[in-house]
């Protein structure tokens, strides 16, 4: 018989589905205004032959947005690459705690990255502004470490998750 996800892992779930579809409509409205920078940039440099101001520190703070969206959607829905090497040798038995071990280390991870993005955004000290219109970078830095920890307790949940399946059938477990 298979066992039951508990109900708080639903319910952390669909919070998290939740939170991810925002930001993928965030990444969506980024990716729109960077094709509409990209049309104004080039119409006014080959049409109007006056190239605007500024226009690459736009697209790239702009385009930070898009890879930060990116990353949690792209974690929620199972966008990233993986090789599943180890279970096509030893099967199912096994994997069930590599799969584990994996997602803790990788909830580690991210959590570090999720840590350093945060603390070392960029001090006053270090002048992270763009070239041209002097953006600053902080609260861009702040938007990947938010990703960074949504990406953190997408594969926390899943850790918690593929405990709870530990005898049975991993719902997240990678397709072949």
């Amino acid at each position: 018989m298979p066992r039951e996800t508990p109900h708080v892992l639903k319910w952390a779930d669909r919070q998290l589905g939740w939170l991810t579809g925002l930001v993928a409509v965030i990444g969506a409205l980024a990716v729109f205004g960077l094709m509409m920078i990209t049309l104004a940039a080039v119409f006014w440099r080959y049409a109007l032959n006056d190239p605007i101001f500024g226009i690459s520190d736009i697209s790239m703070m702009t385009l930070i947005i898009v890879a930060g969206a990116s990353v949690c959607y792209g974690a929620r829905h199972g966008a990233h690459v993986s090789v599943n090497v180890i279970g096509m040798v030893v099967g199912r038995n096994v994997t069930r705690y590599t799969d584990a071990v994996m997602r803790l280390l990788a909830f580690g991870i991210l959590v570090l990255a999720t840590y350093a993005l945060a603390d070392k955004a960029c001090g006053a000290e270090r002048a992270c502004l763009t070239n041209n219109m002097s953006i600053e970078h902080v609260p861009f830095y702040y938007f990947l470490s938010v990703m960074m920890g949504l990406f953190a307790l997408q594969v926390l949940l899943q850790l918690l998750v593929g405990l709870a399946h530990l005898d049975g059938d991993d719902p997240n477990e990678i397709a072949d």
